[in-house]
C-alpha cells in the first residue's frame, strides 16, 4: 500500500524517526497503535436521547417567552 504525502510531511516523519532511532514504518505503526489505544480508553460514544415531540410544528420565541407580543 502507498499513500501520497507532501515532501514536508515526509521530511518531518523522517526527522522524527531519526530522532527516536526508529524507521519511518515503525514510527507510523507506533502512532497508529497509540491512537487506537486512546480511542479504546475513551470508550463508546454516548447516545443522545431522542425527543419525539409529535406534530407540534415550529416553535417561536412568542410561544416560550411572555415578553414578546
Amino acid at each position: 500500500m502507498s499513500i501520497e504525502v507532501s515532501r514536508e510531511t515526509e521530511a518531518r516523519l523522517a526527522d522524527e524517526a531519526n530522532r527516536l532511532g526508529l524507521s519511518v514504518d515503525e514510527l507510523l505503526k507506533r502512532l497508529i497503535d497509540e491512537r487506537a489505544t486512546l480511542i479504546r480508553k475513551a470508550g463508546p460514544i454516548p447516545r443522545l436521547s431522542i425527543w419525539h415531540l409529535g406534530g407540534a410544528g415550529a416553535l417561536h420565541r412568542r410561544d416560550l417567552c411572555n415578553d414578546v407580543r
